[in-house]
């Protein structure tokens, strides 16, 4: 159990910490594929702050319900790259509680708490599909890589003689991505289709959930992930 969580806490930080996009988990889109995604969601749980007591964070998420996220001694918490304290949140804030999450009861263990940028949340989001995607390839018909989304969806991303293709932090070619490989892609929408500026490939362990930061690299490593909770001996 701790080792599993030990993975997507490196996972969720991994994504969160790229600029290049946002980790499809945390629009809360169905779980499509086996693996990362569906981990991550089996044991986190996004939403507002309604209220903090004590080492108890309630939680509201988009579908409505509350969540009771548990906190202790050995929870981590970080805002951007920042560590902080519980003392630091407030209702209000958008936060993502990852943990030994029990349906059921409505609470999370919570291992790791992070602040999210509901400004750059709201962008991201928006964006889409428009300005980046991401997802498991398909198939590749001639420039066109044919992926699937984390949302069910297909999208086409055409390339061209101006798209860099990295594969963590070397520069690689079209012929070097295969069908089940995860990618994320920045650019922008040309009559209806996207036109890949920067085709990136990642794990394809990694369900969609790390794309790289800015200038195509890797995502900065998470600085020595927690080790137990609060809930971690269930």
């Amino acid at each position: 159990m701790m080792k599993a969580l030990v993975r997507i806490v490196v996972m969720v930080l991994a994504g969160l910490f790229c600029v290049a996009a946002i980790p499809t988990w945390l629009y809360a889109q169905p779980a499509t594929q086996a693996g990362g995604m569906a981990d991550i969601q089996a044991h986190s749980v996004r939403g507002d702050v309604t209220a903090i007591i004590g080492n108890n964070i309630t939680v509201k998420t988009e579908e409505g319900e509350a969540y009771t996220v548990e906190t202790g001694p050995n929870t981590r918490f970080r805002k951007q790259r920042d560590s902080i304290q519980i003392s630091d949140l407030h209702t209000g804030d958008m936060i993502a509680a990852i943990g030994d999450k029990d349906v059921k009861a409505r609470t999370v263990g919570a291992v790791f708490v992070m602040v999210i940028d509901k400004a750059r949340y709201e962008q991201m989001r928006a964006e889409f599909g428009k300005t980046w995607t991401a997802g498991v390839v398909q198939s590749i018909e001639g420039t066109n890589i044919v992926i699937k989304r984390a949302d069910g969806q297909t999208q086409t991303i055409a390339v061209d003689e101006n798209t860099s293709f990295r594969k963590r932090r070397e520069d690689i070619t079209l012929p070097d991505i295969k069908p089940g490989d995860t990618i994320g892609a920045r650019g922008a929408l040309h009559n209806g289709a996207f036109l890949a500026t920067l085709v990136n490939v990642g794990r394809r362990d990694e369900g969609g959930h790390r794309f790289g930061n800015r200038e195509g690299e890797g995502p900065a490593h998470a600085a020595n992930p927690p080790t137990n909770a609060t809930q971690a001996q269930h």
